[in-house]
């Protein structure tokens, strides 16, 4: 049995659907469209550097800088019979 298709009938089944479909369409592609053009391999760079989490300042000058403290006199070696006491494989630095 064949029937006729009303205007209504194909609004509301096929009209509908299409509708949605490319407003849902239209939402997701929004903000890649909005931003614009990206970078393709081949081309040029064309954005300016950016280093996420750098330092925020520069470099002290050495000229600067204060001079450390002096440090003890006597060298502990292990092969002149004197015990170390920190760092090695034990890790107790």
């Amino acid at each position: 049995m064949i029937t006729e298709v009303s205007g209504h009938t194909v609004l509301v089944f096929v009209g509908i659907p299409v509708l949605v479909a490319s407003v849902l369409a239209l939402l997701v592609f929004a903000s890649s469209i909005a931003q614009g053009p990206r970078y393709r391999p081949g081309l040029s760079w064309w954005a300016p550097p950016v280093w996420i989490n750098g330092p925020t300042v520069t470099k002290p000058d050495p000229a600067n800088l204060p001079e450390l403290p002096a440090g003890p006199t006597t060298t502990a070696t292990a092969g002149a019979g004197v015990a170390r006491t920190t760092g090695g494989a034990s890790a107790s630095w």
